[in-house]
């Protein structure tokens, strides 16, 4: 196992399964898992009559686009376990994997808050309705408390320009906006399968302690690069004195005045 210390960051380049069960507890789990994604709905542009035209004339999506050999069940009650108790998590999924790693979350432990909507603003070409969006299991362990903007919406537009060559890669601006909600400055925050690196780089433009780990050694490398970069870069808008939550975190939500 290789470990690389950057900052406030800890990167483990090995398998989650044997590395999450020797960590401390963490305070947040930001996860963007493996699971199977295909590149569309059918095997090649040319076994459609008449195939496309225009833009898409060179269009064919056969195949997978993801390795993945790990079941939801198999590493959701790892980070149960490793997340303290009155904490939140997130979990991203596609449409087609949301219902499997819903039931396998709340098999670990965790209660739904909501579901958050992602809109890409672009998407793939295939035979059926052109998927412009993902989502993410906005859970929790234990208690819940009020997310410190309440006014962000379930729903946001970020269009995602690629930093890397990793094909799942997530929008900083994204990442930063569920960690920000869910974290104070000394919170750690977690990421079983860090990939590119962008929950990294999100703590720390967000100045969060942060704890990675990814099984494979190219994207591992990666990662080490960007959350280095993003180190050396000063950030103005860092927020100051900001680790210590607010006495009545879990007091309940005022009700409406006229609600039912």
């Amino acid at each position: 196992m290789r470990v690389e210390t950057i900052g406030d960051c800890t990167l483990y380049n090995g398998d989650m399964r044997d590395i999450v069960p020797t960590l401390s507890s963490v305070d947040c789990i930001v996860s963007d898992a493996p699971y199977l994604v295909s590149k569309g709905g059918f095997a090649a542009n040319l076994q459609l009559e008449g195939g496309f035209g225009g833009w898409m004339k060179d269009y064919g999506n056969g195949g997978d686009i993801v390795k993945c050999d790990i079941k939801w069940s198999d590493w959701l009650p790892i980070v149960y376990a490793a997340l303290k108790d009155d904490r939140q998590a997130y979990f991203m999924s596609n449409g087609k994997n949301l219902k499997a790693a819903w039931a396998a979350a709340e098999a670990a432990g965790f209660d739904l808050h909501t579901i958050l909507t992602w809109d890409k603003r672009s998407a793939l070409p295939n035979k059926y309705y052109q998927n412009v969006t993902e989502f993410t299991l906005f859970m929790r362990k234990g208690k819940a408390f009020t997310i410190r903007n309440p006014a962000s919406k379930s729903l946001v537009s970020i269009f995602q320009r690629d930093e890397s060559s990793h094909p799942t890669e997530k929008p900083t601006e994204l990442m930063s906006l569920y960690i920000e909600n869910s974290t104070w400055s000394d919170w750690v925050v977690l990421d079983p399968f860090m990939g590119s690196g962008t929950t990294g780089v999100s703590c720390v433009q967000s100045g969060r302690p942060f704890i990675g780990i990814e099984l494979d050694e190219t994207y591992f490398d990666m990662s080490c690069r960007r959350i280095e970069a993003a180190s050396r870069k000063p950030n103005m808008f860092r927020p100051k004195n900001d680790n210590t939550p607010p006495a009545d975190m879990f007091a309940p939500a005022t009700p409406v005045a006229g609600a039912a």
